[in-house]
């Protein structure tokens, strides 16, 4: 017979909130089977009845611990015998002995213990009553697959529990904690046939040499148990300490992102120190180009990388000369064949790093256009990094929606039409449609 004992982790309130409904659904199912059974089987031989009862008690008294989690006992052999000899009244009466004599044990695991006992109990004595051939050996086979009905219901109603009260799932629970005991089970059922066979032959003198078998099944469970809880105590300790290592892992790679992103985005100011009129522009447009990457369906790993892509992207003017980058007029053409360098230049930069690939693409196309006509390689449409396209408008947006030397602000509904105008063009549609669905609702400038 098994029960549930109190686990080292509390269980979220809700799932703790359902254990009393579950016992008394079990209560009602035990109540409706109990006042349909046949009551006169226990007045035909009540002698015999009352020492099982005496007897269930007595070795529920002696239960052996479930690796910290339930308890099994050599009372389940006379659980068995009941639901032979009495049918579903048998068992039944049988924990409502148990349940008033475990005094210590809390009412609600004393209540949910005696519901699905109970009900395990009736499930031994429905297979018993449903199988034909009941002398002999053959009793003692119909007894042993009751044994096996009892732990099939014992095993439901357990995982039901240990879900409810520590969140674990059934199978996983049940193959740590109950898989073992089936063998035990079907030779409760066995020893439970030889004690009925042997009632039907010398009467109560059987319960003296009941004890003998039912000695070694609990001394063989209590030998199994006993070599294993050190193996599980110390896969436990194993388990725990991996998730503790794990945890600590964690924590490093937070930190070495944070570190990896914090060097980046120096390098990357180093540019911006140079302007004071493009202050926060790698922010801003990280958080643009974020926000389209969500809308477009980026993945974490994904928006990782393209938000480091966006920090970066304009790495390679630290080779352009001061006088083309910090001009404060148009540049000629000259200049601009020269400004036109720099994503082969961040790249250059970029390939040396240990950095995603996207994060190299993002850098030396974005000056790209959709229809083709843009720099360094000229790529037209889906050809360009799907990234990289992201950063086109995210770059461009921020750029017209900032103060330059040679210009104030645009309003973003008003930079919102210029993208518009240039999709299919310079911007990639998908892109701006997305941009376009960021911005749907929100007040505009």
């Amino acid at each position: 017979m098994s029960s549930p004992t109190v686990s080292a982790h509390a269980p979220a309130a809700a799932r703790r909130d359902l254990i009393p409904h579950y016992a008394w659904s079990l209560i009602a199912v035990t109540a409706v089977v109990a006042a349909l059974s046949d009551f006169d089987r226990i007045g035909d031989s009540p002698v015999v009845f009352g020492l099982l009862l005496a007897l269930i008690v007595a070795l529920d008294r002696v239960r052996i611990n479930l690796f910290e989690r339930a308890k099994t006992s050599p009372a389940t052999v006379p659980a068995i015998v009941l639901a032979c000899l009495f049918g579903p009244l048998g068992p039944i009466f049988g924990e409502v002995a148990i349940m008033v004599t475990r005094r210590k044990t809390p009412l609600i695991g004393r209540l949910v213990d005696f519901g699905f006992l109970s009900l395990s109990g009736v499930a031994a004595a429905g297979v018993y009553a449903a199988l034909p051939e009941r002398h002999g050996a053959a009793l003692m086979a119909v007894s042993g697959l009751a044994g096996l009905a009892y732990y099939a219901v014992n095993s439901v109603g357990l995982g039901v529990i240990w879900r409810l009260h520590e969140g674990i799932g059934a199978l996983e629970a049940w193959l740590e904690r109950m898989a073992w005991l089936w063998p035990h089970n079907i030779a409760a059922g066995l020893v439970a046939g030889l004690f009925v066979v042997g009632e039907r032959s010398i009467g109560t003198s059987a319960f003296l040499i009941f004890f003998l078998p039912l000695a070694m099944s609990w001394l063989t469970q209590k030998q199994y148990l006993d070599r294993s809880r050190s193996s599980v105590e110390q896969l436990r300790r194993s388990h725990s300490e991996l998730e503790r290592t794990n945890a600590q892992l964690q924590g490093l790679l937070e930190r070495s992102r944070a570190n990896y992103l914090s060097t980046i985005s120096s390098l990357a100011r180093t540019i911006e120190a140079k302007d004071p009129y493009t202050g926060g522009h790698t922010e801003r447009v990280g958080e643009y180009a974020l926000m389209l990457a969500r809308e477009l369906g980026f993945g974490e790993d994904e928006l990782e990388a393209v938000e480091v892509g966006a920090i970066v992207h304009d790495i390679g003017k630290i080779g352009i000369p001061d006088r083309i980058l910090l001009k404060p007029g148009r540049l000629d053409a000259e200049e601009f064949a020269e400004m036109r360098k720099h994503p082969e230049i961040s790249s250059y930069i970029l390939d040396g790093l240990d950095v995603p690939q996207v994060v190299v693409e993002m850098a030396r196309h974005h000056h790209e256009r959709f229809d083709g006509n843009g720099y360094p390689d000229g790529l037209a449409g889906e050809d360009i990094p799907l990234a990289a396209r992201i950063l086109t408008v995210a770059d461009a947006f921020d750029a017209m929606t900032s103060d330059r030397p040679y210009r104030a602000a645009l309003a973003v509904e008003e930079a919102l039409a210029e993208v518009r105008r240039n999709a299919g063009t310079q911007f990639c549609p998908a892109v701006v449609a997305a941009l376009d669905a960021c911005f749907a609702g929100q007040p505009r400038a």
